[in-house]
């Protein structure tokens, strides 16, 4: 076991003895060895005290470090143990539940001479659990949402579409052709979760309270959920332009003003998985994705 393992495990446990019982290892030994760590490195990582085990600045500074260190041989390791997979098994192709409504009805369509249909799987997941899974060899590619983020994927945008306000038609916004964001402050807002695309809902929140808009964001699964609350009254909605397909009594959908406010969904996998028949089948998938022309005016 690794030094940064008995470390990360010791600050996220907060006590020797838990992160002992975690590791399966005894408390003595752990102890023994993380003072063997600090001796070699001529610093201490933790302070202990009789109630409870902090760590130092040398300590904070260690641990994302191990963190991203660990982090990698995972990677490495499941990337070898899934090779077999990656070469020989079936196609797995993940998707996230907030892609392009177009996308879904037809990935669940795909058709490849080379590829049997019992050879290919789709996986719903989440965006950023999908990188992790792309990178670790888990999936062979993703269809997700930007912003995509990382040196090791090879990322090609499929399309993009623009937020829409979903409002009670007896609103005073309703009345407008379109909205900009900043008339949304005050208002409750539902819409999608922050532990869908983290990334996304941060920049989008930034931006909107750049423009000193201060909106009340609820989060709710599903744009279908989010008519259902505005219909009710409870609220408005921020939803992407497709999701306006479920219509619904009591409410209107009006575009936003702010273009940079958008959804961009892309298709992302392994830069060094871009070789051989993987390569032209990612490349075939990329043309018909792309030939959807689901960019929204």
């Amino acid at each position: 076991m690794e030094a940064q393992d008995l470390v990360v495990a010791i600050a996220q446990e907060g006590s020797f003895v838990r992160a002992a019982r975690r590791l399966g290892i005894p408390q003595p030994s752990l102890t023994r060895k993380i003072l063997l760590l600090e001796r070699t490195l001529g610093v201490n990582l933790f302070n202990r005290t009789s109630r409870r085990i902090e760590l130092t600045k040398a300590g904070r500074l260690f641990i994302p470090e191990a963190i991203a260190s660990i982090d990698h041989a995972e990677r490495a390791w499941d990337l070898a143990q899934h090779q077999a997979l990656m070469e020989h098994g079936p196609f797995r192709l993940g998707y996230s539940a907030y892609i392009h409504s177009a996308l879904l009805p037809f990935l669940r369509r795909l058709n490849f001479p080379d590829i049997e249909a019992s050879a290919m799987t789709l996986q719903s997941v989440s965006t950023s659990q999908m990188v992790k899974l792309v990178l670790r060899g888990r999936l062979h590619a993703g269809v997700g949402v930007l912003p995509v983020q990382d040196e090791d994927l090879w990322i090609k945008i499929i399309g993009q579409e623009p937020f829409y306000l979903c409002l009670p038609s007896d609103h005073k916004l309703a009345r407008k052709a379109t909205v900009a964001a900043k008339e949304m402050h005050g208002e409750m807002v539902f819409w999608f979760p922050r532990s869908a695309h983290r990334d996304l809902y941060d920049s989008t929140v930034k931006y909107i309270h750049s423009l000193s808009a201060e909106p009340i964001f609820q989060e709710v699964h599903g744009a279908s959920h989010v008519i259902e609350f505005v219909a009710y009254g409870f609220g408005i909605g921020l939803i992407p332009r497709s999701a306006i397909r479920l219509t619904r009594s009591g409410v209107v959908f009006k575009p936003l003003a702010d273009r940079y406010l958008r959804v961009e969904t892309a298709l992302f996998m392994r830069k060094d998985q871009r070789q051989g028949p993987l390569h032209e089948f990612i490349d075939d998938l990329l043309f018909r994705l792309q030939s959807l022309k689901i960019d929204a005016q």
